[in-house]
Order: C-alpha cells, then structure tokens, then sequence
C-alpha cells in the first residue's frame, strides 16, 4: 500500500452514509430483501454513535472513503441470541486486492476489545477462508435468505 490507510468513526462524516447505503444495498440487499437502499441509509444513520453499539467506521485512503466496518447488536433475522457482530465489511472495487480488507477488519477487532468486547459473530457468504486467516472459527452454516452463510465467532 503506498498510501497508508486510516480508520474514523462514521459519526464523523455522515454525509458519506448515501454513498455508503447505495455501496451496501447492491453487495448485500439480496440477504435483506424487504429493505431498500433508503433503509439501508437510516440503518447507518443508526450507528453514529461514538463508544457504544452499534458503531460503524469508514476506511480513508488518500481522504476518499473506500470502505466500510461496523459493529451490530443484530445482523441476522435468524441467531439472535448471538451478539455483538461484525458486519459491513465492504471495500470499494478500486480498493481491494491491496491488503485493505485484513487491515481494516483487524483494525475493528482492535476497536472491539477496546470496547471490552470478548466475542465477535459476523455471518459470510463466500468469505469463511479469508476470516479464517484472521483467527475467526466456523461456528455453523445455514440458509439465509436462499444463500448458504456461514456463521462465524471470534474470541478476544
């Protein structure tokens, strides 16, 4: 990475959650399908908190946002006795393939036990390889939404 990447809070710069919502809508409104971009946006708008869940961050690169992190209560219609998550894990295309993805969600595994956060879920699709290398463990998989997810947990 020839620029170095930087982590803020998304309560810091909200005018991005259109941007951000439109971003998470088209990778992921097929898990959600009774949300619209619009929901998406006020799910956002719910995380601008600053040292309690939920909590969402953007990834800065060379001051443009080119990702997303967050830290759910719930992300699941289903696992709610889980909790917290990870969740909005989203790089824009021009960003992955850099390292960016690892950074950021070890970054937010940082903030995590800042928080005195013990145990993180987070649920994936396509991913479970990629959590894996960063010490997240396969807790059990399941249809959601007609998509096969894993569930996944990580331990402080």
């Amino acid at each position: 990475m020839s620029n170095k990447p930087t982590l803020t809070l998304l309560k810091h710069c909200p005018e991005h959650i259109p941007e951000i919502a439109k971003w998470h809508y088209h990778e992921w409104g097929a898990l959600f399908p009774e949300k619209s971009e619009a929901d998406f946006a006020s799910d956002l708008a719910a995380t601008l908190n600053d040292a309690e869940l939920p909590l969402s961050w953007v990834l800065l690169l060379d001051e443009q946002v080119v990702g997303t992190a967050s830290i759910l209560l719930q992300d699941m219609q289903t696992n709610l006795d889980l909790s917290p998550w990870l969740a909005n894990i989203y790089l824009a295309p021009a960003a992955r393939g850099k390292g960016l993805g690892k950074w950021l969600v070890k970054q937010v595994m940082t903030k995590a036990q800042q928080l005195g956060l013990t145990k993180l879920y987070l649920f994936t699709e396509d991913k479970p390889e990629f959590y894996q290398q960063l010490g997240w463990q396969p807790l059990k998989q399941e249809l959601y939404e007609g998509k096969l997810v894993t569930i996944m947990h990580w331990q402080a």
